[in-house]
Parts: C-alpha cells; sequence; structure tokens
C-alpha cells in the first residue's frame, strides 16, 4: 500500500509548523521579543493548510487508503488526534493572540509572567504532534 502524498506533505509540514511554534515561544520567553508577524503566519497556514487538510480527510473518502485490517488501537488513536488537534489549534490561536497583545501593549513578558501555562501548553502541543505521527506510522508504516 502507498502512503498519501498529502498525508506525507501534511506531517512534514507539521513539524516545520511544530519548530516555528516552539521557536517563537523560546524567543518571547529567552528574548523578549514576541515575532507576531511570524507567529500570525505560522497561525494562518495552520488554518489554511493543516485544518484543512483534517476537514478534507473527515469529510472525503479515505476508506480505500488505510489497510482494511486495523489495529484496535487505532480509532481511539484517530479520534483523540483529531479532537485535541483541534482543540490545540484553538488554544495556540489563544496563546499566540493573548502574548501578542501584551507584546504590543509592552504590559508583560506573557510566557515568562505565565511559565505554567507556557511549559502546559508546550507539553500539550508535543502531544498532539506525537499522536499524529504515532497515527501516521500506525497507519502506513507498521
Amino acid at each position: 500500500m502507498s502512503i498519501p502524498f498529502w498525508s506525507v506533505i501534511t506531517l512534514a509540514t507539521e513539524l516545520v509548523v511544530t519548530a516555528s511554534v516552539y521557536t517563537i515561544i523560546w524567543r518571547a520567553w529567552r528574548h523578549d521579543y514576541f515575532m507576531w508577524r511570524f507567529a500570525f503566519g505560522v497561525l494562518l497556514y495552520e488554518l489554511l493548510f493543516n485544518v484543512s487538510y483534517m476537514f478534507s480527510r473527515e469529510l472525503g473518502p479515505v476508506v480505500a487508503e488505510v489497510p482494511q485490517k486495523l489495529n484496535p488501537y487505532i480509532t481511539p488513536l484517530a479520534i483523540f488526534h483529531g479532537i485535541f488537534s483541534l482543540v490545540m489549534f484553538v488554544a495556540l490561536v489563544t496563546f499566540f493572540v493573548t502574548a501578542w497583545r501584551a507584546h504590543k501593549t509592552r504590559s508583560e513578558n506573557f510566557f515568562r509572567t505565565h511559565p505554567l501555562l507556557t511549559r502546559s501548553f508546550s507539553v500539550a502541543w508535543g502531544i498532539s504532534i506525537l499522536s499524529g505521527i504515532t497515527l501516521f506510522a500506525s497507519l502506513y508504516i507498521i
């Protein structure tokens, strides 16, 4: 069975998005500069391509692309990944907009002022990405 082309592209770009998200947070925390143009570019890309890709996979025919006999854990993993990824996208939008507003008014370094929230978000984002990688590997590689 061949791996769907757009699934490979989406996986690769999601890794780039993840590196970008972590870079934006790290630079803001460490250097007191929120790269808001880059952050909103990442959000726009994520919305236009990755979220729309997830919806197209949900609405389009994918039965022919997956193996006929699935491991029993793949369906719950797919449900978790789909829901959690959308929740994390909304959290990312909220996180970046809040950080941008604080940066714009110079009131605070949002990420440094809220270290537990920043670390929790970073871990949750990583879980979301790892669940997608695991799902991809389970469907097409293992």
